[in-house]
């Protein structure tokens, strides 16, 4: 059902990449050219909007691989990563096309992460008096989420509201970073603190109550009921500063994209735009069942 309270704020890139993993490559469009990963974003999305019906919505596309501001900090962030080859790029590319013709509002960075531009329009949203549900696979972007937030991934069919989240992470979901800076991101190539697992980082967190109070504590650390707690003390002393940047890297920052409430009211297409739309890029005809189903 439509929720005009709330603001949907969708991670497309994450949703690209599991299609572009989960479908077979031999799907292509009219010129020969890989669109698998357009066409299961494309299923993906509709499904969403109809299972949703979401009255205000921005959708963020990640550009900033290797080109951020956190490959300024730490050199290492994220190299386990390769860069989009052509025919990956060009699927990117026509994703964002597609949901700008949906009357959908998209934003990217080559600074800042699709995370940091969800981030930013949350705080848009909340200073408007509107909730948001984030929508998307990844756990960190749980960080943004507040009381009257949810995250949600529409793949997966899941949803939790900030009181869910918390009892998930052990932590209000806004110490996230803190947690992850300790215990690290091998997803996001970020180590952590030696000998801090998640759970003694949430254990941690949990009694300090932030990173900061922590590691101006961290002398105390030896006295806690956690095992190897002597060791775990000199870890956190060693690498205080990297414990900081660690979170940096991790904690979202308020984009440089501008937005306002009016840029999240979702636009309606004319008729027989998409069919068109769909025949001139060259796409096939699921393409044209997904929206046939969508619209009918």
């Amino acid at each position: 059902m439509a929720n005009s309270s709330s603001v949907y704020l969708l991670d497309a890139s994450i949703y690209i990449f599991r299609a572009w993993f989960g479908y077979p490559d031999a799907i292509v469009d009219r010129q020969g050219r890989p669109v698998n990963a357009v066409l299961g974003y494309w299923r993906q999305l509709l499904a969403g909007l109809q299972a949703h019906q979401p009255e205000r919505m921005l959708v963020a596309f990640d550009e900033s691989l290797f080109s951020g501001f956190r490959h300024q900090l730490y050199p290492a962030y994220k190299a386990n990563r390769a860069l989009p080859d052509d025919d990956l790029a060009h699927q990117l590319a026509l994703c964002r096309t597609l949901t700008e013709a949906l009357g959908l509002t998209c934003r990217s960075s080559q600074v800042f992460e699709a995370d940091d531009i969800l981030f930013s329009a949350s705080t848009v949203a909340r200073n408007a008096g509107l909730a948001v549900e984030v929508v998307s696979r990844d756990k960190d972007l749980a960080q943004i989420v507040r009381p009257g937030d949810c995250w949600s991934d529409w793949a997966g069919n899941v949803r939790r509201d900030h009181g869910q989240l918390a009892g998930q992470w052990g932590v209000d979901p806004i110490r996230i970073p803190d947690v992850l800076a300790l215990a690290g991101d091998a997803v996001d190539n970020i180590p952590g603190v030696p000998l801090v697992g998640l759970k003694t980082a949430v254990t941690l967190i949990r009694h300090f109550g932030d990173l900061e109070a922590l590691l101006r504590q961290s002398d105390q650390v030896s006295r806690l009921p956690i095992r190897g707690a002597a060791r775990i003390q000199t870890q956190l002393q060693d690498h205080a500063e990297l414990a900081l940047l660690f979170r940096a890297l991790v904690r979202l920052h308020q984009a440089d994209c501008p937005l306002q409430v009016a840029d999240f009211q979702r636009q309606t297409p004319p008729v027989g735009w998409i069919p068109a739309l769909l025949d001139e890029l060259k796409l096939g005809r699921p393409f044209q069942q997904a929206w046939e189903q969508f619209s009918a």
